[in-house]
């Protein structure tokens, strides 16, 4: 997300391994239909820029080639985003064609008409005048803010990149073909962008830097930057072949960005490992990485050139590396068709970062950056509630919500879909490769992501993704308990009750897993939920000691525990009460009513939900009965004061009641 930040916010997001990262706000309009094609009348095949930087200032001339592909017949016209930036001709194989700016568009009007399908290329003849406000495109001047090298670089996600190149600046038509990017610099000067670097020519005091990237490739994942840069070069073995791994720093950072680097080998087979995502998608080309300053987010995962804040080659962070390497899968590779679905981008590639937190530092390590993620999106849900999905103009990348909790939606899938063995990977992994298979190198949507879950599973996950995804919110739980013996043998009740904020689902339906703890030793149970409140009574080994709930973290949630069942929540044919006061130093008169005659069982535990007396069990006829419980037993011990719980069964229905007793 594109955070705004201070050098103290830096450490402090250092600190919390907190990955920013890219975003700010989208001009897109969200009631775009899902088939975005039909809004869109040509697509584009290839994009090749030329960039001419002085580095002086913040101007620049440059020519963008576009190719396209008409989708229609006597196609004679098409608009581009072009904003900020000056249109000087445009020619299509030589001929001039007419052009008309404003608004943020360029319409453009060609020679000639064109057939539906049929190949076209034009070339845009621009410039950016100095003095243009820094967006999408940034210049800053050597000694501005301290920094020690002017420096010219592209951040755009999410639709700037019409503000340093004409384009279709919308993520679901990438240029299948993918693009160049030529820069020329002076000649102290370097310039890195996507895919490889095919050659460098020397020009007149200047040097010119050919870039070329041949997989599909959206505006936003466009890149280039140039500064006073030193660069090298290490190779990732993957079997018997090898990928080049190239960086970018000021020359005073790099013996510090190369310890800070160090990891990169490991992350990229990590990642890359058979069953977890599968082989590094752009293994062709390259990985690399470019660190600028001023520089006010983290990183951004442009294709095969993440652009990242100089403190992470200066101080490290595993994390956001980890992070934006991750998103070549899944946001680069695979990229959310539109803006409401940004969560499948960020999402994905936070999870990723917590996945190698627990390959590199182990579990309990994994469980802490979860939690503190968790609190994260408690406190931001707090003051600005919405879901993941289509979240509201300017939140596209709240930290806490498409970050934090769209990773532990990934993570509830995981447990959902039965994948909990972390010794090993399972259905959740699979299907993770079988989507990025399904949309390789193309877009995708949340609707497709659940249809590729449900078809690895056999589940129909729409409860989930309606409750987690489409709705806001996350559950509140209190869970009751109590130990209850029958006879020799013991089971355990529990109570769960959701007490969700009133824009949340009022019941979550996710199956909970609880350890019930022993004198000696423990077990783990599980149970779905159907409704709120629910009581589940559960036979175990022994007299329980104690419950915890959630012990693995599953489940993006707040709960507390109780000890003993408190009064029942939903009662629909019973009633149970005291029949006189309450607290009581005597013994208690309890009166209670039967809509049918039937057999009734009228139970006191104490809190610990250890059974302390059966008042009445058998037959009886319906309508009103009242009962003494006599504090005495057959000994002549009384019962001590304190709290009790009183628990009527009548066929189905179970109610209870709290009793305080005195001395």
């Amino acid at each position: 997300m594109k955070y705004l930040l201070s050098a103290l916010t830096v450490l402090l997001a250092l600190a919390s391994a907190q990955p920013f990262h890219e975003g700010k706000y989208s001009l897109f309009p969200r009631s775009l239909p899902v088939d975005h094609e039909s809004t869109h009348h040509y697509d584009v095949r290839h994009y090749r820029v030329d960039l001419t930087l002085p580095m002086t200032s913040g101007a620049m001339t440059s020519r963008c080639r576009v190719e396209l592909t008409p989708r229609h017949d006597d196609f004679d016209t098409f608009s581009l985003h072009l904003t900020n930036l000056v249109c000087d001709s445009i020619r299509r194989a030589g001929n001039a064609c007419t052009f008309t700016p404003g608004s943020g568009r360029l319409l453009v009007d060609l020679d000639r008409t064109f057939a539906n399908g049929e190949s076209l290329t034009v070339d845009i003849y621009y410039h950016r005048n100095s003095g243009v406000q820094n967006r999408g495109f940034y210049w800053y001047a050597k000694g501005s803010q301290g920094i020690p090298h002017a420096v010219v670089y592209s951040v755009t996600e999410t639709d700037d990149s019409r503000y340093w190149f004409p384009c279709f600046d919308q993520p679901w038509d990438k240029a299948e073909r993918g693009c160049q990017i030529n820069v020329t610099v002076p000649d102290t000067m370097s310039a890195c962008a996507n895919g490889m670097l095919d050659s460098v020519t020397a020009g007149s005091g200047t040097k010119t830097y050919w870039w070329t990237h041949q997989y599909p490739i959206p505006t936003y994942l466009m890149c280039f930057a140039a500064s006073k840069f030193t660069n090298w070069q290490v190779w990732w073995q993957h079997g018997t072949d090898s990928m080049p791994v190239r960086y970018y720093v000021w020359p005073q950072d790099s013996s510090q960005a190369a310890n800070n680097f160090s990891r990169m080998g490991d992350m990229i087979s990590y990642f890359s490992q058979d069953d977890i995502y599968g082989l590094y998608p752009f293994v062709e080309e390259k990985y690399g990485m470019v660190a600028v300053y001023p520089y006010p987010w983290g990183g951004m995962e442009h294709q095969t050139m993440t652009t990242i804040h100089r403190s992470w080659a200066t101080n490290g962070s595993v994390n956001g590396i980890a992070h934006e390497l991750a998103h070549m899968w899944y946001g680069d590779m695979v990229t959310c068709q539109d803006w409401r679905n940004i969560w499948l981008n960020e999402g994905f590639a936070t999870y990723s970062d917590e996945l190698y937190e627990n390959h590199y530092r182990g579990r309990s390590s994994f469980q802490s950056l979860i939690q503190n993620r968790a609190e994260a999106y408690f406190d931001e849900e707090a003051s600005d509630f919405h879901s993941i999905f289509d979240p509201p103009p300017g939140h596209e990348f709240d930290w806490g919500h498409s970050y934090c909790k769209g990773a532990w939606v990934q993570h509830m899938l995981r447990y959902v879909m039965g994948d909990t063995t972390w010794s090993m990977t399972g259905v959740f992994f699979r299907m993770l490769r079988a989507y990025g298979d399904s949309f390789r190198y193309a877009n995708a949507n949340t609707e497709d992501y659940r249809r590729i879950a449900e078809q690895m599973t056999g589940h129909d996950l729409e409860w989930f993704y309606d409750e987690w995804v489409y709705h806001g919110g996350y559950p509140v739980y209190t869970l009751g308990w109590q130990a209850v013996q029958t006879g020799d043998a013991w089971s355990v009740v529990m109570n769960l009750r959701q007490n969700n904020d009133n824009r949340a689902p009022a019941c979550f339906h996710m199956p909970v897993e609880v350890r019930v703890r022993f004198a000696s030793g423990d077990t783990l149970v599980h149970f779905d939920v159907a409704s709120n409140p629910q009581r589940v009574e559960i036979p175990v080994r022994a007299q329980a000691t104690g419950v915890d709930f959630d012990p693995n973290d599953w489940i993006l949630d707040q709960h507390s525990t109780t000890v003993g069942v408190e009064e029942e929540t939903a009662i629909a044919n019973v009633a149970l009460r005291m029949g006189g006061a309450n607290p009581v130093s005597g013994s208690p008169r309890l009166s209670y009513d039967l809509p049918a005659s039937g057999t009734a069982r009228l139970e006191v535990f104490d809190r610990s939900g250890r059974l302390v007396r059966t008042v009445t069990s058998g037959k009886a006829v319906a309508g009103t009965h009242a009962v003494t419980w006599d504090r005495n037993d057959n000994a002549g011990m009384s019962v001590a004061a304190g709290v009790y719980i009183a628990r009527l069964t009548a066929g189905t229905d179970r109610i209870s009641t709290k009793l305080v007793l005195t001395d």
